[in-house]
């Protein structure tokens, strides 16, 4: 018993064993002829590349589930190390033929341009590879949320509800991505970041961290300063400290967990005296017990949480109101900490002033999160 073989084919396995010469490409036993689009196929994916910037590529091959297993037919006449998968050998053979075309560096990790090559249909694509850009947005308005919120009446298509925006509300997403797609030519973008903050938060201070997933952009060479130029004229969100990373940096961001400080401006059912000011100064370094907000029931689970409120500080301010400086542990629900969600949060500024607080404004005024600084993706 023999089988035959094409030449592209019958070269990766060691003599001696039971091949033949197949008397056309498409008589080999294990390709059928597929092997012999790969010169076509590899030019045709150049020509593809052409319409976007790329210095280094990646290659991905596929073929019928048929190939294989006519494939392991032959292989089971060798042993292990005798013979070349099929999909290393085209692989290698792709990236030389592209390498030797374009000048250009394989690199299957963290490549440019990515090349698909499907050898069952005789197609092949060349798309470039997401880009990453990290930095730390600012949010100076009380009605952008963090990333796009689809509008509950229409769902995303345009109502009179939403003012045909399809959103709920503007977002830090949309706003920084009109500054980023049009210069990396891109077809969208993602926000990831680390935590976020209400609608009606404010975001100042070093900013949040955050990582920008830029979708198919043809032109990758783009000065991140340009980007911030952009930004420092939007009256809503502006970004700092941009820079391209790798992908890993955006596990590194949505998974780290700081602490953070906040400026709170305090109200109650009556005005705030000097008392007040020591009293809420004493839950400084306080471990609270905090059950899950009653505002966010619907999506996160019904549980008790332990956070620390490290330092708080107070003045007096006028209208009987007072202003908190609070720095408390990541994940720690502030506006519950005030006015204590109906005792799921213990203690509260409610609950040690004997008075029903409420939260009139909160921002975000510094994130702990230098260490980002130190991590290289």
């Amino acid at each position: 018993m023999s089988f035959r073989l094409c030449a592209s084919c019958a070269s990766r396995f060691m003599e001696p064993g039971p091949i033949a010469p197949a008397g056309s490409d498409t008589e080999c036993h294990i390709c059928r002829g597929a092997l012999s689009q790969l010169p076509r196929l590899a030019d045709e994916a150049v020509l593809r590349s052409g319409g976007f910037e790329w210095l280094t590529f990646s290659v991905a091959s596929s073929f019928g589930s048929k190939t294989f297993v006519r494939e392991e037919e032959v292989a089971g006449f060798f042993a292990p190390g005798q013979f070349t998968s099929l999909k290393n050998r085209v692989n290698s053979e792709l990236a030389e033929k592209i390498a030797a075309k374009t000048g250009k560096k394989n690199a299957q990790r963290g490549a440019d341009a990515a090349f698909e090559f499907d050898f069952a249909n005789g197609k092949c694509s060349a798309n470039p590879s997401q880009l990453y850009l990290f930095g730390r947005y600012n949010k100076l308005s009380r009605k952008h949320c963090q990333s796009r919120w689809h509008c509950s009446s229409c769902h995303g298509r345009g109502c009179e509800q939403c003012m045909g925006s399809g959103q709920n509300y503007p977002s830090v997403e949309d706003e920084i991505g009109k500054a980023v797609l049009p210069l990396f030519e891109a077809s969208g973008c993602v926000l990831h970041a680390s935590g976020r903050e209400d609608v009606d938060v404010r975001m100042l201070g070093n900013g949040r961290p955050f990582v920008m997933e830029i979708m198919s952009p043809k032109r990758r060479n783009v000065d991140a300063s340009e980007i911030e130029r952009r930004l420092s004229g939007n009256p809503h969100v502006r970004a700092s400290g941009l820079r391209l990373v790798a992908q890993g940096m955006v596990d590194a961001v949505c998974n780290s967990h700081f602490d953070k400080e906040y400026s709170a401006l305090v109200s109650a059912d009556r005005p705030f005296a000097l008392e007040d000011v020591k009293l809420a100064e004493s839950l400084s370094g306080k471990k609270l017990l905090q059950q899950t907000p009653t505002r966010v029931l619907a999506r996160r689970a019904d549980l008790e949480r332990e956070r620390r409120v490290h330092s708080v500080s107070a003045e007096l301010c006028e209208g009987g109101r007072m202003r908190l400086r609070i720095f408390a542990e990541a994940g720690t629900y502030i506006k519950e900490f005030i006015h204590s969600d109906s005792g799921r949060t213990r203690p509260s500024l409610s609950e040690i002033l004997g008075c029903r607080a409420s939260c009139d404004e909160l921002d975000v005024t510094g994130i702990s999160s230098y260490f980002l600084e130190t991590v290289s993706y």
